[in-house]
């Protein structure tokens, strides 16, 4: 028996070994990791629960009884030791190691949570440690890099799919599942959200997701959407015009796409995440429609469609080699409609690479 990410082990003992070794200044005597993508990052298991406890005298990992065969072939190489997934075990064991400062991951734990682990772990100092693992899945490795590849490979078959047949009379929702059946067809073994299909009026909203609406000529539609493979995401957006152009829906695509190749070629090793937006955003602004564009202007990607590094106007983020980062302005008018263009961006030392391709001019769908 296989089970999804088996085929593909990456050096797990040491990212742990890294990360157990970032505690040391942090002030604790160990890690209790509760967040599924960090779990996975962490480990290579899939499944919906558990937990790993990392200290210095040795890693345990808890799960539950559907899931015991999968981790232990899953966590195959690592040097874990498997529990039962419960409070009362992973007090049990802290109390056994002496352990008196618990780091936990704040960011991920509920308030419900984190009162029933207090209760548990009387006498244990509880710290919060947010986005000690967020930080170092922000540099893919060349594992990684290649699975997002992949990802994005798969998902263009399902741009494709929709530009060689067309919108015009097709709901919102019949384009959507097209995507979806053409993209897991071709590999993806989840979407990495509900796929947008967003057209006319409705092309304003950010996140529009698909509907029963009618596409017609005239129209603007926005298509964004990604896949998982191997558990790594994938996030593009195009914007399309059906039928024809008018000289106004030209004139906004310009100024976004504008916006996007300058935000682009602003990225490199070292620039700070939120100049890039200041330069996407300064772009629009300048234009005039600075109120039409509120969202940042992109985000990592990797085994979440939303991850560290952030690139807003607020972001402390620096971006390094390694990291990948959608670049995605827009312009939304209410009762007009909006556009989008959003590509995927591996961080290089003097540029970065584009991951996704095709053209960026408008292309009009019949």
């Amino acid at each position: 028996m296989r089970f999804a990410g088996f085929a593909r082990m990456g050096d797990f003992n040491a990212r742990i070994r890294d990360l157990k070794a970032s505690l040391v200044p942090r002030g604790v005597d160990g890690l209790l990791v509760t967040d599924l993508a960090n779990l996975r990052y962490l480990t290579g298991f899939t499944g919906s629960s558990a937990r790993l406890l990392l200290t210095k005298r040795g890693d345990y990992f808890f799960t539950d009884s559907r899931y015991r065969l999968q981790a232990s072939a899953e966590l195959k190489g690592l040097k874990v030791r498997i529990r039962e997934n419960s409070f009362e075990q992973v007090a049990g064991i802290v109390g056994r190691l002496g352990l008196k400062r618990l780091g936990f991951e704040g960011g991920s734990v509920s308030y419900d949570t984190y009162r029933l682990l207090k209760k548990s772990l009387s006498g244990v100092r509880l710290k919060s440690i947010s986005g000690v693992v967020e930080g170092c899945r922000c540099v893919k490795d060349t594992e990684e890099v290649g699975l997002i590849r992949r990802a994005v490979e798969v998902a263009t078959k399902g741009f494709k799919a929709v530009e060689r047949r067309g919108v015009a009379g097709r709901s919102e929702l019949d384009v959507a599942l097209t995507i979806e059946s053409v993209v897991k067809k071709a590999g993806a073994e989840a979407l990495s959200f509900d796929t947008i299909v967003a057209s006319g009026e409705r092309s304003a909203l950010p996140h529009g997701k698909a509907s029963g609406r009618c596409i017609r000529k005239g129209d603007l539609v926005i298509v964004d959407m990604g896949v998982s493979v191997d558990g790594y995401k994938s996030d593009e957006t195009r914007t399309y015009a059906v039928g024809k152009a008018t000289k106004r829906q030209r004139e906004v695509y310009s100024i976004v796409k504008d916006a996007h190749d300058r935000a682009i070629d602003a990225i490199r090793a070292g620039v700070r995440a939120r100049d890039v937006d200041r330069t996407a955003r300064g772009y629009i602004r300048k234009a005039g429609y600075g109120r039409c564009f509120g969202h940042g202007t992109g985000h990592g990607v990797g085994l979440q469609v939303h991850e560290r590094p952030f690139v807003n106007p607020k972001s402390n983020d620096v971006l390094e080699e390694g990291m990948i980062v959608t670049v995605e302005p827009g312009i939304y008018i209410p009762g007009w409609g909006g556009v989008r263009i959003e590509d995927m961006v591996l961080v290089e030392k003097d540029g970065c690479d584009v991951l996704t391709g095709g053209s960026k001019e408008l292309r009009i769908l019949r």
